[in-house]
This record gives C-alpha cells, structure tokens and sequence, in this order.
C-alpha cells in the first residue's frame, strides 16, 4: 500500500509540474527572423560498462524568414565499430509558429568521413570511406519556454557510399529517430 501511495503522490507531482509548465502563458515561440538556435541531438547506447556507442549532431541556425532556419551542422558517431564524422548545410520550415508545439520540416547535405574498426566483421572487405550525403526530416518542436524546446524526429539519410553501420552490415541509406535539445536567442 504504502508503495502505491507513493508512485500516485510522485505521479501527481509530475502531473502537476507538466500542467504548471505548459500553463496558459500568454508567449509565443522564438521563431521568428533574426532569432538564432543552437542544437544538440541525437542517441547515446550504453552496450557494455566499458563500451558506449553514440550518435551526435550539433548545429547552429539562423532565421532568415519567420519559421524559416538556415544553418550548419556537425555531428560524429561511433556505431557498432563504425566511426563517423560529418559537417553539412540544412534547413528547417516550422509551421503553427505561435503554439507550444510546432511542427517541422527539414532538409540537409553533407560530407562525412568513416573508418572501421580492424575487428570489424561483415560480409565484404571494409576500407575508410569519405562519402557525401542527403538528409530529410520531419518533427516536432516541444516549446518549453519560449527559447527553449525539446525537439523529436524521425529522419532518412542517403549517401554515396555505404557509411551508415547497422546490426549486422554496412549500408548507404538509414532511418533514425532523433532526440534534442534546442535553444533560441
């Protein structure tokens, strides 16, 4: 019982901080041109107490247009023995701008540079690769306060060459859900 009472008050609390978060504040979103973001997003896997594989895009953007975001962007992974790094262009449309949740669309090219692990072991021979890349995206925008939001998405990337490592090989194009952070000044 006492175990009960406890997981209802911790649920009431969070209830609460969720409702008192997202109280009817009279603000709107910082998306507007001029204002500039800064993101971080992406996964991180814990496999093993000493191996921790990661997935991991920073970028900066600029409005140009009300909801419309130009910037650049970074990212680096280390994947199942796949090392990756990439800088790219992209940009985002935002739409229902002046609500706590605001969804997106958005679009990217990049470079990026790959090397294997020696202990690597697929089905064909594995060489360092540098490879270029395409990238759409669609997602939500969580506005916490007005600069900052929680960003999910799920994207589809294509490159030149095979970069991307899944379970069991090595592949030229791959979905992924993405999680971030996002913040407006």
């Amino acid at each position: 019982m006492k175990k009960i009472v406890t997981l209802a008050s911790a649920a009431l609390l969070i209830t609460g901080a969720a409702t008192q978060l997202y109280a009817d504040e009279d603000w709107k979103p910082l998306l507007s041109k001029g204002t500039k973001e800064l993101s971080v997003a992406g996964n991180i896997e814990f496999l093993d107490i000493d191996k921790v594989d990661y997935d991991i895009n920073l970028s900066y953007g600029y409005f140009v247009r009300d909801g419309w975001l130009l910037g650049a962007r970074v990212g680096g992974s280390d994947l199942l023995g796949t090392h990756r790094w990439d800088i790219g262009a992209y940009t985002e449309y935002n739409f229902n701008r002046d609500k706590k949740l605001v969804p997106y669309l958005g679009a990217g090219v990049g470079v990026a540079n790959v090397s294997y692990d020696d202990n690597l072991e697929t089905g064909t021979p594995l060489n360092d690769e540098d490879g270029t890349f395409v990238d759409v995206e669609a997602g939500i925008k969580w506005f916490l306060r007005p600069y900052m939001a929680i960003s999910t998405s799920i994207g589809f990337q294509v490159a030149s060459k095979d970069i991307y490592a899944t379970d069991d090989e090595i592949k030229d194009n791959i979905t992924k859900f993405k999680i971030g952070m996002r913040y407006y000044f």
